[in-house]
């Protein structure tokens, strides 16, 4: 009897360690998903406000251009 209960006691603990890894390891892959992808979003915000400062000295060309 004391047998049994020891191993269910093991199964428990074992199942609870390999839960805890697999936590562990949805955790950094998501962790990571979200990294990537707020560098992709700042890669894009960076391109996006490097089209817009161009835009503007475009404009500001043309500008110059019409006040001569």
């Amino acid at each position: 009897m004391m047998n049994e209960v020891d191993t269910l006691k093991q199964k428990i603990e074992d199942e609870r360690i390999k839960h805890k890894k697999e936590l562990e390891r949805i955790k950094t892959e998501n962790y990571d998903a979200l990294e990537a992808s707020q560098t992709r979003y700042q890669a894009e915000l960076e391109i996006q406000r490097t089209n817009f400062q161009r835009q503007i000295e475009e404009l500001k060309a043309k500008l110059q251009s019409f006040e001569v």
